[in-house]
């Protein structure tokens, strides 16, 4: 892994159910980790769903293997551009550690639209 390549600075976050002030449920992200990554495009599909076409994009992020926390598919990675301050949210759909090796772990994304 070359360390130069892992230049965005990234948030893995985990849903959590909280309770609001009138005591019922609500859904809400936390962060449970703060790293440096890579992101790279993969492919791009417009699939039609629901009488509308939909976009989906699919990215690979990659990121230093870690063995502080637990990163599992049915979280979100989180990526807001430095100079722009716009934020991608990316679904983790799968995670891939390169030969079991532990020194680096491939998180396969969908980018969520603004809508999701």
């Amino acid at each position: 892994m070359i360390a130069g390549k892992l230049n965005r600075r990234i948030q893995i976050q985990q849903q959590a159910t909280t309770q609001d002030s009138l005591g019922q449920p609500q859904q809400t992200w936390t962060t449970i980790y703060t790293c440096w990554a890579e992101i790279d495009f993969q492919r791009s599909q417009l699939l039609y769903e629901t009488s509308a076409f939909v976009s989906k994009v699919t990215h690979r992020i990659t990121i230093r293997w870690t063995s502080s926390v637990v990163i599992q598919p049915q979280m979100r990675i989180v990526y807001t551009e430095a100079t722009t301050g716009v934020m991608h949210v990316y679904n983790i759909e799968a995670l891939l550690n390169t030969n079991q090796r532990n020194r680096e772990l491939i998180a396969i994304c969908y980018e969520l639209d603004a809508a999701e």
